[in-house]
């Protein structure tokens, strides 16, 4: 992979773990400023959605970036 793909890799990356950062704020305040069953609907809706981000960002940190397959080569134009 050159080094512009990996950058942009990590820039994705680097971005999904924000998001996820501020779903876990969201989630908190959610747990602690409001009562009543809907906070509780609600916390748990966003925790889903953590859970949903955090296996995206693992999936895209078991990506082996040395080896590139034919095809994806290809696809970047650049197949031999």
């Amino acid at each position: 992979m050159d080094e512009k793909s990996s950058y942009e890799l990590y820039l994705i990356k680097a971005e999904l773990q924000s998001i996820i950062n501020e779903l876990y704020s969201i989630r908190n305040g959610l747990r602690t400023e409001f009562s009543g069953i809907g906070n509780d609907i609600c916390a748990n809706a966003v925790s889903k959605a953590i859970e949903n981000y955090e296996y995206a960002k693992r999936k895209l940190n078991s990506i082996n970036t040395t080896e590139l397959s034919q095809e994806f080569k290809e696809r970047l134009g650049k197949g031999e």
